[in-house]
């Protein structure tokens, strides 16, 4: 299943499996190991407002920042940086969003 469905049902109000949250991980991680390939990909392309409305972040947020925030709600960290915070700051690193 298509990630970007997965996070818009999710921002509708359906809840998630435990395989679902794995798969949408899992594609978190490819989209972090790509982004020095390129940024061409969808992931670094805004979500629609509903979306990011329903996950309660800002208008126009990437697909990326979508995904790990729904992984932040989902796997807690108890050490270390959050996922949103790590993709945030390798965003930042890569000039895709100004601090």
């Amino acid at each position: 299943m298509n990630y970007q469905l997965l996070i818009e049902s999710y921002s509708f109000g359906i809840a998630l499996s435990d395989q679902e949250i794995e798969l949408l991980s899992l594609e978190l991680e490819t989209q972090v190991m790509n982004i020095n390939i390129s940024t061409d990909f969808d992931c670094f392309k805004s979500a629609p407002s509903h979306i990011c409305e329903g996950l309660n972040l800002k208008k126009d947020t990437y697909w990326i920042m979508c995904l790990a925030e729904i992984l932040d709600l989902h796997k807690s960290t108890k050490l270390g940086k959050t996922k949103s915070v790590e993709v945030f700051d390798l965003l930042l690193e890569k000039g895709l969003v100004i601090g």
